[in-house]
């Protein structure tokens, strides 16, 4: 296969017809080790996991954070996450593409014979240097291996809450709430949107204060100094309502629960908060409002949910724009009538991406988050404590200028950090339509 040493697009496609472009210039140090393995003489370099080294150091150098393998029927495709884009590096011929994935997997301990059920294996790396830590999730699929490697690297994690992308009043209302030692916080929104981040930007944040604070989480993704990190851990039925019980016996001001994922964790974040102690915590919801129905679901009644819970930040994740290319244009007719959809003034301008050798052809570079902060009143707890639905809480939200996702989305894409493809990407947005006074 050629080589693309170029910083750009390859106009290659797939051998498997797909159409989609190969950008190879992502992988080249894997390339390298490729080329290096098969023109090795002696057993002892045979034996080093040249291939493997190559595709981490790929991986770091373009802020990968995902690694994926995928068996096809010719080879075996290998690809990274960048900025939540997965973009196709190489296609490996059958057995490139084994040795490969049989060099990550002895590394973390699985065995190379094909494994006919899902397996999960983690390996600890180090690379110049740093030291990586990797979760390795396996899955047979119908042409062999199915590979999918997250990198966590202690120095990628944005620490400080303006690093985030939260606007002035959101950073207002959790100031607030981290001086008031009590109630619950949640960072809610879907897998990968960035939720975990925004807690451990919180650790950071309290860890200068003088005070006792304790995480229980599955698994711990990164260990902070002045922090007390507890793992679930499942083999001894330890999971996540008994690590909160077990921090309510530690005298502690803030607690953190990585994860509410059950009724079990949701009660025992509930108790938790209404000891009188702070609790952040995350949940699987559309946006903020959308908290209530799913702890509702789980069985947290309306009284309790008024008594105990403080601040929701709902969040996601899009990418930013490349500063070297984007163009500022006329809204296109699709980009109005969406808006218009939405109820949304539609602007006189609006930026695009384009395109360039900053960034491989994308447009984009980097990511930043789009939150909506809902610092709950007086009127909405006593709708919540009435069982108040979706769309009531949606109607006094607006009526209170409550700056909702898509707002906080739209004025990051009128000031050129973002697109509205990008917006339209995030979803979320199906129930806005029917409330007719939250045009802005």
């Amino acid at each position: 296969m050629a080589r693309d040493d170029k910083k750009s697009t390859s106009d290659k496609s797939l051998d498997n017809g797909s159409g989609r472009p190969l950008y190879e210039s992502l992988v080249a140090e894997l390339l390298a080790g490729i080329d290096e393995h098969e023109a090795a003489v002696d057993e002892a370099s045979l034996e080093q996991p040249r291939e493997f080294e190559g595709l981490l150091r790929d991986a770091v150098r373009e802020r990968a954070t995902d690694i994926h393998l995928d068996t096809q029927l010719h080879g075996m495709l290998v690809r990274l996450r960048i900025d939540g884009a997965l973009l196709d590096g190489c296609f490996l011929n059958h057995e490139r593409g084994q040795r490969l994935a049989n060099q990550i997997k002895a590394l973390a301990g699985l065995s190379p014979v094909r494994r006919f059920f899902p397996e999960e294996g983690r390996i600890t790396y180090e690379l110049d240097d740093t030291v990586l830590d990797l979760r390795l999730a396996h899955a047979p699929c119908l042409r062999g291996d199915k590979l999918s490697i997250r990198l966590f690297e202690p120095g990628m994690v944005p620490r400080q809450l303006e690093e985030l992308g939260l606007h002035e009043q959101g950073l207002e209302n959790i100031e607030e709430w981290l001086d008031d030692i009590s109630g619950l916080l949640l960072v809610a929104g879907p897998t990968g949107s960035g939720k975990t981040t925004t807690l451990y930007a919180l650790l950071h944040r309290l860890k200068r204060h003088e005070r006792n604070v304790l995480t229980i989480e599955d698994p711990v993704e990164y260990e902070i100094e002045g922090i007390n990190h507890i793992q679930v851990d499942a083999r001894h039925n330890f999971g996540f309502a008994e690590g909160v019980k077990a921090m309510l016996r530690l005298d502690p001001d803030y607690l953190m629960l990585g994860e509410i994922r059950d009724a079990a964790s949701a009660h025992a974040a509930i108790a938790a908060a209404a000891s009188g102690h702070a609790l952040m915590s995350t949940l699987h919801s559309r946006d903020a409002v959308g908290v209530i129905d799913v702890l509702r679901n789980l069985g947290v009644g309306g009284q309790e949910l008024s008594a105990n819970l403080v601040l929701v930040l709902a969040q996601r994740l899009v990418r930013k724009l490349c500063i070297h290319c984007r163009v500022e244009e006329a809204p296109t007719d699709e980009e109005k009538q969406w808006l218009d959809v939405l109820q949304r003034r539609v602007p006189e301008s609006l930026w695009h991406a384009r395109g360039c050798e900053h960034c491989q052809g994308l447009g984009y570079r980097d990511r930043t988050g789009v939150f909506e902060v809902w610092r709950i009143n007086k009127e909405e707890y006593q709708l919540i404590l009435d069982g108040a639905d979706r769309l009531t809480l949606y109607r006094q939200l607006a009526g209170r200028g409550h700056r909702f996702l898509l707002d906080d989305g739209l004025d990051k894409a009128v000031r050129g950090e973002t697109t509205l493809a990008e917006l339209r990407g995030m979803g979320g947005f199906s129930a806005l339509p029917t409330i007719d006074v939250v045009v802005h």
